[in-house]
């Protein structure tokens, strides 16, 4: 029980750190500090590696925890739920192909920080304004987290401690659609509330997998 807690504590503080770190506020009293300039240069670079080097921590602190099994699947068993996994992470990483993955990481913006070019957007550097409805974005609202509920939640082998990460880790999934897609209201407005009458926030459709597809092979325009 001492470990489940302490998971419980070390998720908690991820999740609130993370939280806190997207928050307009915060970038704002970045802003305050170091400059506007500097903030959409370096901003989304460091959070990327924050988040990076946290997960990481996180993950071997875990690791070091004494576990025990719950439920060992025998091979039968295994290899579906791992080639589940694999399908949920390959559909999240796709979605890098709709989307300026130099920017994403933050790395457009850092660059042009470094040679002295004008850097636009938002205060993390995000120039892109338009709505990403293709694609992964044609099957969910929410691909990355999706990938994420299913790599989780299909582990066919299940640890005390894994089990434990697996449920925090869905709820944090759920929370983080539900509060991702406020702030894409306030962004988009009725373009967004359009989308969502059209695409499920986890739930494929029919429809969206079929155009996924064609979108995925090349078969109509991205």
């Amino acid at each position: 029980m001492k470990e489940v807690l302490q998971i419980i504590a070390v998720f908690v503080l991820f999740a609130f750190i993370h939280s806190l770190c997207v928050r307009e506020r915060v970038k704002e009293y970045f802003a305050r500090l170091v400059g506007v300039r500097a903030t959409k240069g370096l901003y989304r670079l460091l959070y990327t590696l924050f988040s990076a080097l946290t997960t990481l921590l996180a993950f071997l602190y875990i690791n070091s925890l004494p576990d025990y099994y719950i439920f060992r699947g025998p091979a039968w068993f295994r290899w579906p739920m791992h080639f589940i996994q694999l399908a949920g992470l390959l559909f999240a990483a796709s979605t890098f192909r709709a989307i300026d993955n130099l920017e994403f990481l933050g790395l457009r913006q850092f660059f042009k920080f470094l040679r002295g070019e004008d850097i636009g957007g938002d205060l993390e550097g995000i120039s892109s304004n338009r709505l990403i409805t293709t694609g992964a974005y044609a099957v969910v609202r929410h691909p990355m987290y999706l990938g994420g509920l299913i790599i989780f939640s299909f582990e066919p082998n299940i640890t005390r401690n894994w089990l434990t990460v697996s449920i925090l880790a869905d709820i944090y999934f759920i929370y983080g659609a539900l509060a991702e897609e406020k702030r894409l209201i306030r962004a988009f407005g009725q373009e967004y509330l359009d989308y969502m009458k059209r695409v499920n926030r986890f739930l494929p459709t029919l429809n969206g997998l079929k155009q996924y597809l064609r979108w995925l092979f090349g078969l109509e325009d991205r």
